[in-house]
């Protein structure tokens, strides 16, 4: 009786949507992430890193669908549409064995054969080489301990409109200005990319006018984008290039072969030299210097100078010399940090070469994670100082997406700590031509592009 009404047994309950999702052979979670990926990689500017992660994901999940179809791995199975997660799983380890395979025999395909990377520098008698390899003068840590690790990759994962502009930034057409005779003129292309003109000769430094990534191949951070763009056919003839050191976003291949048949001479740090040759600048037009020798041509006097930063285009493999430059031509002496943190080099170049009319100072994509190798801020206001400098100019940002400070940040902190601290601060629109004697940059032309 009890079985003909029912009574005693359990109630089939219907499943939750929840568990539904979940449950074995349902396609309808891979759709909804598949879908979700391309909506936020569509308009979620401000979860770039997530959406490549998700698309990823979305992909493998395409991918292991449509293999679990077919007839790999020999176990039938009662359904191809209900494909057990063991195999599955044995699919997905086969894309992720395959990808690995493919992606470390491509990096070593380039690596060995593709330009950018540039050539092998040869062993040095330097007092700054031991071992095989370039050191700093003090002790220096890429990396620290201030901030964890994970928590820096977390905040890369989760990014935010403000490391990049939303818009368009405001530049200035470039047009060189004719200059009375020992004036200087200086411009700021972005980044490290600066300018310096006179009626006698133009100088450059760390030119980067690729329009491709800042990193090998151009896979790296693409330029912010101006209202200008500008190549190296806006230029005027270049008669010196000064060269920092020899990551991608201060030694670009394709603005040095640019330079390949313009006659432009290249000042470097130990061992750059050997990528310029690989991309076939004559050695004649190479100086390659070590810290503190000085070079005299042309009636102009510059000094290699330390700054505490690494190199590599391979990595962190330091068997290149980083520098800064103090450059002295018609009575204007000129300094650029290149990359660099704050130590006592700025001391004891101010010291040594010192005062200088104007200085560029590193002064963005920082990090406490690597503060030893770039300035803060307030420690480019404080460096400038100790080089006894009349002016400085905030470089190494306004460019690239290089860091998780907001791409206005190193700029507006500069500001500040020059007002606190009575530095004369020059804050140029890239393109903006300068001239010493009558500077004209002080406008706070970003203001009006942050809330």
């Amino acid at each position: 009786m009890d079985n003909e009404t029912g009574v005693g047994e359990d109630p089939v309950l219907e499943p939750s949507f929840t568990a539904r999702l979940f449950q074995s052979g349902n396609d309808r979670l891979g759709y909804i992430l598949f879908l979700g990926s391309l909506i936020l990689w569509a308009e979620g500017r401000n979860l770039r890193s997530v959406n490549v992660i998700l698309v990823i994901i979305a992909v493998f999940w395409l991918a292991v669908n449509l293999l679990a179809k077919t007839k790999l791995f020999t176990k039938k199975e009662k359904s191809l549409h209900r494909v057990s997660r063991l195999r599955k799983f044995k699919l997905l380890s086969l894309i992720i064995v395959v990808l690995v395979a493919v992606m470390v025999l491509a990096t070593t395909i380039a690596v060995n054969f593709s330009e950018d990377f540039g050539g092998d520098a040869p062993e040095y008698d330097s007092p700054n080489y031991n071992d095989g390899v370039f050191e700093n003068v003090e002790a220096t840590a890429l990396s620290n301990d201030e901030t964890s690790t994970w928590d820096t990759l977390g905040q890369y994962m989760v990014s935010d409109n403000c490391r990049s502009p939303d818009e368009v930034l405001p530049s200035k057409e470039f047009e060189l200005k004719d200059l009375e005779e020992g004036q200087f003129s200086v411009s700021w292309f972005g980044h490290s990319t600066v300018l310096l003109h006179t009626n006698e000769f133009s100088m450059i430094t760390d030119p980067v006018f690729s329009t491709g990534g800042a990193g090998p191949l151009s896979l790296g951070p693409s330029p912010f984008p101006y209202e200008h763009e500008y190549t190296v056919d806006d230029l005027p003839e270049i008669d010196y290039v000064f060269i920092s050191h020899d990551h991608y976003d201060h030694l670009d291949m394709e603005t040095v072969q640019f330079f390949k048949d313009k006659g432009a001479r290249f000042a470097v740090p130990l061992g750059v030299g050997a990528h310029l040759r690989y991309w076939g600048i004559p050695e004649d037009r190479i100086f390659e210097m070590d810290w503190w020798q000085k070079k005299s041509v042309d009636g102009i006097d510059f000094h290699c100078t330390p700054s505490q930063h690494f190199s590599g285009r391979t990595g962190q493999d330091m068997k290149t010399l980083w520098a800064s430059w103090s450059v002295e031509a018609e009575g204007v002496k000129i300094f650029f940090s290149g990359d660099s943190g704050y130590d006592i080099h700025y001391r004891q170049i101010g010291e040594r070469l010192g005062p200088f009319d104007l200085v560029f100072m590193d002064s963005g994509q920082y990090n406490l994670k690597w503060r030893e190798v770039h300035n803060l801020p307030e420690e480019a206001v404080k460096g400038a100082k100790e080089l006894r400098a009349d002016y400085l100019v905030p470089i190494h940002w306004g460019m690239f997406e290089l860091a998780l400070h907001e791409w206005y940040e190193p700029v507006v902190r500069s500001y500040q700590s020059a007002n606190t601290e009575g530095m004369n601060l020059l804050t140029p629109m890239i393109g903006q031509v300068v001239e010493l004697e009558q500077p004209n940059a002080f406008v706070r032309w970003w203001e009006n592009l942050i809330e």
